[in-house]
């Protein structure tokens, strides 16, 4: 008889669980970062960059031309500024309706949420003009249970928030969905686009 005995039960502490539970939200950070890689390029902005990591990920693409991290924790953008600062990547602690710096793209991962309107990204659009906006947010009621996130948002919503951009693609990554918009033509006439409601 084989003395092989497969594990049924896998016995670990809870600082174990707690750090191998920090290492995979980690890597699912990094993750959505790199699944956004290919769409953005030009002058980019990343709104509410956290510690840079992403930012500088961002970065690496042959399509972008600079990227500023901004976010308003001093702590954050100070690590960022000490570790992933290069020659085209960048950060900055300020309010981001004070940027007024012409952009191409404009990022904005699971912050949406954060926000009980969309008063700071009209400011930014304005401010900055970009020509695509590329959004991540919780595809499932989160506002239970996290105290940070002031509204559960869905693809339509967003799109209905932003009507100067069409949807150009849209993909999920878990519990996370990617809406990617590009500002429409100017010459385009309205109807040509007035189906964009249809879209589920």
């Amino acid at each position: 008889m084989s003395s092989f005995k497969p594990i049924e039960r896998i016995q670990i502490s809870r600082e174990e669980f707690f750090k191998i539970e920090q290492k995979i939200r980690l890597q699912e950070h990094i993750r959505r970062y790199a699944g956004i890689r290919r769409f953005i390029y030009g002058n980019v902005l990343d709104f509410a960059c956290g510690c840079g990591y992403g930012t500088f990920l961002l970065s690496s693409s042959p399509e972008v031309s600079s990227i500023i991290g901004v976010d308003n924790d001093g702590e954050s953008i100070s690590w960022a500024q000490k570790n992933y600062t290069t020659e085209k990547c960048n950060f900055i602690f300020k309010d981001v309706t004070e940027i007024k710096t012409p952009i191409d793209t404009l990022i904005s991962l699971e912050t949406i949420e954060h926000f009980e309107d969309n008063f700071i990204y009209d400011n930014v659009i304005k401010n900055c003009s970009p020509s695509q906006l590329i959004f991540s947010y919780p595809n499932k009621k989160s506002t239970h249970f996290n105290p940070y996130h002031k509204r559960d948002l869905n693809k339509q919503e967003i799109i209905n928030s932003f009507p100067d951009f069409l949807l150009l693609h849209n993909f999920s990554m878990g519990d996370v969905d990617f809406l990617i918009l590009i500002r429409k033509p100017e010459r385009m006439p309205s109807h040509i686009y007035s189906n964009i409601l249809d879209f589920r």
